[in-house]
């Protein structure tokens, strides 16, 4: 299955930004996130964990897609401009193809995504990607926010949420449960990548 998509341009910041939650919602309630908030929204999925690590590292495991494949389960592979080879060369607006395991039975799905925010010293360190088809809330959009909370003691909080708006989002509604799985399969999956590079 093959969701393709078209890109927005670049997401401006603001030093105060709306749309950013410090944890998950309960019962599964759908959470704002900082370019759509909660107008059309159908659903969210969201998962959360403690690691054993820093704000900057995990921030920098997040972004080095060309690493994925190493680590993440549910996105085995991401698709990059052949000018990013790391963490710090990803940019606002960048467009990427995410490679997905687990939603379908027997196949793999894709998506089209692009950079919406980079936020490293923002007070709860976060980053964010979206799917828009180009056509508003007729279609699909999504945007995935992945949010950092320094919790002392080398501990971080890692929230991760992606809410869904438009009508495409009522068939992707079937995923839910998948979606959810497969959130938490990475939340886990990026805590055992970063606690064994903190060492």
């Amino acid at each position: 299955m093959r969701f393709s998509h078209f890109l927005l341009p670049p997401v401006a910041t603001a030093a105060t930004i709306p749309g950013l939650s410090l944890s998950c919602a309960p019962n599964s309630t759908i959470m704002p996130t900082p370019k759509y908030r909660t107008q059309g929204a159908v659903f969210t999925v969201c998962a959360q964990t403690s690691i054993h690590g820093t704000e900057s590292t995990i921030y920098d495991v997040l972004l080095d897609f060309p690493r994925y494949h190493e680590w993440n389960t549910f996105v085995y592979d991401v698709d990059v401009p052949s000018n990013v080879t790391s963490a710090k060369d990803v940019y606002i607006g960048m467009p990427m193809t995410l490679y997905t395991y687990g939603l379908i039975p027997v196949l793999n799905s894709t998506s089209q995504e692009s950079i919406s925010y980079l936020e490293p010293h923002y007070r709860t360190p976060f980053v964010g990607w979206l799917t828009d088809a180009g056509l508003g809330l007729a279609g699909l959009q999504a945007e995935h926010i992945s949010l950092l909370r320094d919790l002392g003691g080398g501990m971080t909080e890692y929230v991760s949420w992606e809410t869904y708006y438009g009508a495409g989002a009522v068939v992707v509604a079937g995923l839910k449960d998948r979606l959810q799985t497969q959130f938490e399969n990475q939340g886990r999956d990026l805590k055992s990548r970063v606690e064994s590079l903190e060492g």
